[in-house]
This record gives structure tokens, C-alpha cells and sequence, in this order.
């Protein structure tokens, strides 16, 4: 029996699947399109039918259900769909994991947040202001009513290489281009890296219930920027200031959903800050 890991394509799947290949742990992937070099089958996770059928062909020992429709302007431009991969699956993958006595691994957002309260302990009610915030706080209730020993992470902004922001903004910059992020907008972002250790750790030590596997400290994507700028040798004059307002997007967006991930951290999380992160990710390049 293996770890099985929906979405293991996608950012942190792919991270994750990494992780366990080099523990040397056997796990089997999931993925919608495009199939990944890990261990992967294609999953249809729209089809319930086709989603339990799987289920009882692999028969995992547990389930990291990462597979999400991630982004906050599509889920508000495709609410129907986006509701069907962000709150149907996990109820359904959680209710088999339920049955099959197994444990259940969810990863939510802070997202959840309406950004006025920061920093947002494990405890503290969703009060989103988003479709795909909805969906995910939606998606936490769903998950514990099936088996209310599952276990509900919430993740904050990832960077890292791969399929996110932090490529696009190095070569900006590297190319001596202007950027400009917002000032007004703060997360507790983490290395990828850190977060799939993270969920690794919860699901060795059988951690149930609400965990955040925020960074170390809040920032904002202006300050996000200018360490990209100082750990890549780049003019940090390109970083220009900018704020959430002056661009136009379908999703709306809180001001500051800093998490608190103190239970975490007393179970041995340890991400990295952002200036050491970025300094790793600066040798990686090339």
C-alpha cells in the first residue's frame, strides 16, 4: 500500500512527490493533464464515480489531497466548476478515507481570511471574501463532517521554482526591467520546499485537526520583490511600489492574511525566512 498524493503535478505535488522519492517512500500520484516524471495516474476529479473506482484500485495507506482549482480570478469567473474540484473531491476523497480507516490530509488557504485581523491563529472562524476562499472554507467544514479526524492545512503564497511567480519575476528583473508589486498586500509566504516538509512531518507524527504552515514572518509582494532583487544581484530600484486597487482582477483581495503557525512549529516545522530561502533559490539558478 502507498501514500497517494492528488495533484501531484501541480507546485507542491511535485515538490512533494520529490520529497518522498528521495525518503524512498512509496507513494502514488494523481495528476488532471499533464502527467509528471513521478509515479502518476490520470484522474478525472469532476467524475465521482471515476474518483471512487480509483480509490479502490490503489488502495492507499493514506491520502494527501492537494488537487485544487488554485486560482482566486478563475474559481470567481468559473464558480460552478471551480465548486465541483474545490469542495465535491475533498468531501468524497474524505468520506472514503473515513471508511477506509485511513488518515486524510487536506490542504486549504489563507485565503479563508478576510485580511483585518492578521496574524490568523488555527482556531480562528473563516471569514472570506472570495469565491475560492469560500470554496476552501466550505471545503474544511465538508471534509471534517465526513471524518472529523482528518487533518485541514492551510498553506499561504509558495515560491520557489516551478509553476508560480518567482521565475517570471527573476527574468523581469534580471532583464533589467521595471516591477512593480504591492505594498498593501501581506502573506506569510514559504519555500515550497518547507511545506511539503511540513505536510510530510503532520503526516508522520498523525497531527489531526487545524494546522498552518505559514513562512517565518508576514511581507508583502513589494518586500517579496526586493529580496528576489538582493539575493539575484539586481538594481533594487526596479521594485516599484504598487497597490492591489490599481489593478484590475475579478477576485477581490484581503489586505493581510499573515498566518500564525505556532502549533506547527511546536511540533518541529521549521521554514525557512524568506532572505535565506531566496539566497538557496539564487545558487540554484541558472
Amino acid at each position: 500500500m502507498s501514500i497517494l498524493i492528488t495533484g501531484v503535478a501541480g507546485f507542491l505535488g511535485s515538490h512533494l512527490g520529490q520529497l518522498f522519492t528521495e525518503r524512498g517512500r512509496p507513494f502514488t500520484g494523481t495528476y488532471n493533464r499533464k502527467k509528471p516524471a513521478l509515479p502518476a495516474e490520470q484522474l478525472d476529479l469532476f467524475d465521482r464515480e471515476e474518483v471512487l473506482k480509483k480509490l479502490e484500485q490503489l488502495r492507499p495507506s493514506a491520502i494527501l489531497h492537494l488537487a485544487a482549482a488554485a486560482s482566486p480570478n478563475w474559481c470567481e469567473l468559473n464558480p460552478k466548476e471551480s465548486q465541483v474540484i474545490n469542495v465535491d473531491a475533498a468531501i468524497t476523497l474524505a468520506a472514503y478515507a473515513r471508511n477506509a480507516g485511513i488518515p486524510f490530509l487536506f490542504t486549504s488557504t489563507d485565503l479563508v481570511f478576510d485580511g483585518q485581523n492578521a496574524p490568523y491563529e488555527e482556531d480562528w472562524a473563516p471569514s472570506p471574501i472570495c469565491t475560492y476562499g469560500m470554496q476552501k472554507a466550505a471545503a474544511e467544514q465538508g471534509v471534517l463532517l465526513a471524518y472529523p479526524e482528518a487533518t485541514i492545512v492551510r498553506l499561504p503564497l509558495m515560491y520557489g521554482w516551478g509553476n508560480n511567480f518567482l521565475k517570471e519575476w527573476v527574468e523581469k528583473l534580471k532583464g533589467g526591467n521595471p516591477l512593480s508589486a504591492f505594498v498593501d498586500e501581506y502573506r506569510t509566504p514559504v519555500y515550497v520546499q518547507d511545506a511539503a516538509l511540513g505536510l510530510a512531518l503532520l503526516l508522520d507524527l498523525g497531527a489531526t485537526g487545524f494546522y498552518h504552515l505559514g513562512g517565518p514572518e508576514p511581507v508583502s509582494r513589494f518586500d517579496m520583490a526586493l529580496h528576489i532583487a538582493r539575493a539575484f544581484g539586481v538594481d533594487e530600484r526596479l521594485v516599484q511600489p504598487g497597490k492591489q486597487a490599481e489593478v484590475a482582477m475579478p477576485a477581490p483581495r484581503p489586505t493581510d492574511v499573515s498566518l500564525s503557525s505556532e502549533r506547527a512549529f511546536a511540533l518541529g516545522y521549521q521554514p525557512r525566512k524568506i532572505g535565506e530561502a531566496m539566497g538557496e533559490l539564487a545558487r540554484q539558478y541558472h
